[in-house]
Parts: structure tokens; C-alpha cells; sequence
């Protein structure tokens, strides 16, 4: 076996994309998007056969230290023994010459998968010999953590798998609605570097409902372009004009046959009294949305990456105050389709908590994911003592943003 220190980024991506722990935070291009840290690709060869490879991500630090990380990596075959000795072995002479504090992984190694309406056996012990092979080249395992935050990536995604009629497992409560939202005439747009802005704009009302920070939009162009073709930004939009003209058109007709029905008809005026309060209310808001947005609004988007036979959504988000219309549905099955169409055999919806409870597991649930349950996270030190200082400085840098 042969440690190669900069393979070829073709023979990597064909190598990880035919591989069972094919990730789309393997590919190549993923070094294109993370352009702030620089890279490497590494690998073991025998007999000139590629049998393992890795996205190395490289974190400069002061003192021309770094932090090595390989996001669900790297990938080989973790119950080889041999091979895991060998890679780690000379990972750590690798480490040495990049003067590596610490590295990170966290392979896209399943232990546990399951539906939302399985029982979770939990069956960890199938990771044992993967752990100790680990164990022994010098890996520290953080555990099987249940918060999405105790780790880089979440630990429990929701995964949505291909079958013939893929939509006839989604919930009743998510067939509603979608279905709500396409009686809105809310329209899927696909965009390129376009949508951008656009798509931004929306993930920043994300934000906003949420509190919490997400990308901006020069990032998501930094995205597009790395993938090309493989990259799938779509907006959901609401066309305010259009359905203005109908609501007026329907509030006219009801104030007409208010107007001429009979007074002793007092069920029949009533209901007709409550359509046109509502249609008044209707026509008044989306005037209102008119004048701010136009005549029409990107009110929700998703932007999903395909690599291999895998596809991710990597990012979807909603304006909230046209959540009534419900186009976070048809945007998430939108990508769904797109995804199966281009020959994927499942769409990653994204991480979950680990206690399979709150909001983003609930709605995730409508389209009947599978759980996937990745085995963890999992450091390897290089410098203990700097190791204790660096961690020591962040959580003093946390507690204080916190404070």
C-alpha cells in the first residue's frame, strides 16, 4: 500500500461516488465552496488501485499551525484493519508536516436506520469492531450524541428514499398541504446564479423567524458555480396580481348576489356575509403585499446538490408571512423530484435532533424520511497541550458570546 499526498480530484470523485459511503461533503468541489480553509486530497493506493481517499479541509492558525478536518470522511473500507492502520499511520507523518494541532472526521458510516414509525433498536453494537479498529490507530470517539450542536455535522439526518409513487407515504397532514399550495398557483421556478439574490433574500427571513445565522448570498453563487449542472436553486412564487384579479372578481359576484338575495333567506345571506368579510380581509392584504413586493414574491426556496447516486438539500427556507400558503412543501418535494429524476436513489432533507422531537423533525416527518443515524464524530491529537489551550480560548469565546 502506497499514501499518496495529492490524488488526482477526478479519480477521487469517481472513486467516492461509486463508494457505499459516497457524501456529497467528499466531493472535490466541496473544497470550492469551503474556499476560506485550504485543501488536499489524500489516499492509499495498492497495486495503483485507489482503495481509499479523503477531502482534507486545512484550517491555517497562528504560528503556522492548522486544524485538519475531513468531512464524512475519509473513505475506505473501516472494517479493513490493515487499511485503517496503514491510512492513520501515515496520516499522523502527514499531520506533522502541517503542523496539525488536531483533526476531525466523522465518516458516513450508518449505524442505525430506521423510520419515524419504527422502533429506533439502537443497535450500536454493530459499531463495535469499526470503533475499536478506531480506537486503536488513535481516534477519540465523542459518543453517540443526540444534539444537533454537539457535533459539526448533525448526527441524524432524514433522509427521503426512492420508490415508484415516492409522494403516497408523505403524511395526510403533508398531502394537505401540498395540496394547499398548489391551489395557491404557487409556481416552481428553477434559477441558476440568477435566483441567487432572490433565494438569499428568503434564507435571511429564515434567519430572522429562527434567530439564527445562516449564508449570505455570495456564498450561495460560490456553491452554484462549484457544482454547475449538479446544483439545483429553485423559488417558490406567489403570483400577488394574479390572484388579487381572482379575489376581486370573487368578492364583485359575492357582494352582487348578497345584493340580491332575500332578506328571509338568512342562512343563505349569512355565509354569503361571511365570504365576502373574508374576501375583503383577502383583497386588502394582498393589495398591501402588492405595493411592498410587486406582482409577484419568491416566498420560499431550496437549493439541492446532487453527487453521485445521492442528492442533498443543503439549504431551504421560507418568508413567514406568507407561511399560510404553504409552499415549504412544494418547494422540498420539488427538489425531491428533481433529485429522482436525475437518476438519485434518495434526497437528504437535512439534520434532525437526535431526540426526534421539535419543529424541523415535525415537518420533515410529512414526507416520510428514513433516519439515518451516523456513527459520530471523532478526533485525532497531535498536539495534546495545544489542543487544551485552543479548546480552553473557544469556550471562553462562547460563554462570552452567550454572556
Amino acid at each position: 500500500m502506497e499514501f499518496i499526498e495529492q490524488i488526482d480530484p477526478k479519480e477521487h470523485d469517481a472513486f467516492v461516488s461509486s463508494h457505499p459511503l459516497c457524501n456529497l461533503l467528499q466531493s472535490s468541489a466541496w473544497a470550492k465552496v469551503k474556499d476560506n480553509w485550504n485543501h488536499k486530497i489524500v489516499g492509499v493506493k495498492e497495486n495503483n488501485v485507489l482503495i481509499a481517499s479523503a477531502l482534507v479541509l486545512i484550517k491555517p492558525l497562528p504560528l503556522s499551525f492548522t486544524i485538519l478536518y475531513m468531512p464524512r470522511g475519509p473513505i475506505l473500507d473501516y472494517e479493513n484493519l490493515e487499511l485503517v492502520s496503514f491510512f492513520f499511520s501515515q496520516w499522523k507523518a502527514f499531520a506533522k508536516r502541517h503542523h496539525a494541532i488536531y483533526t476531525v472526521f466523522d465518516p458516513a458510516i450508518h449505524c442505525n436506520d430506521y423510520t419515524l414509525d419504527e422502533v429506533n433498536d439502537e443497535r450500536y453494537e454493530t459499531m463495535d469492531t469499526i470503533l475499536s479498529y478506531l480506537k486503536q490507530n488513535g481516534a477519540i470517539f465523542k459518543g453517540f450524541t443526540k444534539h444537533i450542536d454537539e457535533t459539526i455535522q448533525p448526527r441524524f439526518h432524514a433522509n427521503v428514499v426512492l420508490n415508484d409513487d415516492f409522494e403516497q407515504g408523505f403524511t395526510k397532514s403533508g398531502r394537505k398541504s401540498l395540496s394547499i399550495a398548489q391551489k395557491k398557483k404557487i409556481e416552481m421556478r428553477r434559477y441558476g446564479i440568477d435566483g441567487v439574490e432572490a433565494f438569499a433574500h428568503v434564507m435571511h427571513a429564515t434567519e430572522e423567524r429562527k434567530q439564527i445565522s445562516l449564508r449570505d448570498a455570495a456564498y450561495f453563487t460560490n456553491l452554484m458555480e462549484a457544482y454547475g449542472d449538479n446544483a439545483f436553486l429553485c423559488l417558490a412564487i406567489l403570483p400577488l396580481q394574479q390572484l388579487y384579479e381572482e379575489c376581486k372578481k370573487k368578492l364583485n359576484q359575492v357582494e352582487l348576489d348578497l345584493e340580491n338575495c332575500p332578506e328571509h333567506a338568512k342562512k343563505k345571506r349569512f355565509t354569503l356575509q361571511e365570504q365576502m368579510d373574508s374576501l375583503t380581509r383577502e383583497v386588502r392584504v394582498l393589495s398591501q403585499n402588492i405595493e411592498i413586493h410587486g406582482k409577484e414574491v419568491a416566498v420560499a426556496g431550496g437549493l439541492c446538490v446532487k453527487f453521485g447516486s445521492t442528492a442533498e438539500l443543503l439549504y431551504a427556507g421560507m418568508n413567514d408571512t406568507f407561511k399560510r400558503y404553504m409552499a415549504p412543501y412544494l418547494t422540498f418535494y420539488t427538489c425531491m423530484k428533481w433529485s429522482f429524476e436525475q437518476g438519485c436513489d434518495s434526497c437528504n432533507m437535512g439534520g434532525i435532533e437526535g431526540d426526534l422531537k421539535g419543529g424541523l423533525t415535525k415537518f420533515k416527518a410529512n414526507f416520510h424520511p428514513v433516519i439515518n443515524e451516523y456513527i459520530g464524530e471523532f478526533v485525532v491529537l497531535h498536539h495534546r497541550w495545544m489542543y487544551k489551550i485552543l479548546m480552553y480560548l473557544l469556550e471562553r469565546k462562547k460563554r462570552g458570546k452567550h454572556a
